[in-house]
């Protein structure tokens, strides 16, 4: 059986970079190197599969409080989507742009009706986090607009789970030589066992 390779990433907006604007938060998440140096390659690999597995943020939707008539947070990553769209205002030149998205968590507002509030957010293809900085951000997923009147009084927490669906650094003969060839993963097809 195949085991796809996952890392769980824990971020704090307390900790990042610019933790009084949990809206647009940067961390510097390095290399993976840093942490599991046998697996050099995955710092190449130019995309990943990444998926938001919990979030909480200490803010309501009740009167007056920062996400008042916003019915669920779209949670947005600055690498590149290739296979994420999303619509544009109608007077740009095309109504599908590409997006950013990497999850969507409903508020719980009253006002709005939405799926299941379980809903466990699924993989999307991105760019490897783990070349540098990232930035997330929290958007309105009615209009796409940064939720503005976020403080440093609402930080979140966030589980990210990125996945590389075959391992590029496995051991392939009995030298313990790292295989340095360039691995073809399918981010079409899911897990194959």
């Amino acid at each position: 059986m195949r085991t796809p390779n996952m890392f769980n990433i824990l971020l704090r907006s307390a900790n990042s970079e610019n933790a009084n604007t949990p809206q647009s938060c940067n961390f510097n998440l390095g290399s993976v190197l840093q942490n599991a140096p046998n697996l050099i390659n995955f710092q190449n690999q130019s995309y990943c599969k990444i998926k938001v597995r919990h979030f909480t943020i200490n803010a309501t939707s009740a009167a007056n409080q920062p996400l008042e008539d916003i019915g669920a947070v779209e949670i947005r990553i600055n690498t590149p989507n290739p296979n994420t769209l999303q619509t544009a205002a109608s007077s740009d030149s095309y109504q599908i742009v590409s997006s950013s998205l990497i999850g969507i968590v409903a508020t719980g507002d009253t006002s709005f009706t939405r799926t299941n509030d379980y809903y466990d957010n699924d993989y999307f293809c991105s760019g490897n986090p783990f070349q540098g900085a990232i930035n997330i951000s929290l958007h309105d997923a009615s209009s796409g607009a940064v939720i503005a009147g976020l403080t440093q009084a609402h930080p979140y927490s966030l589980l990210l789970e990125v996945s590389y669906d075959n391992n590029p650094a496995r051991v392939n003969d009995n030298s313990g030589k790292l295989n340095t060839n360039i691995v073809e993963y399918n981010l079409n097809g899911g897990y194959k066992y």
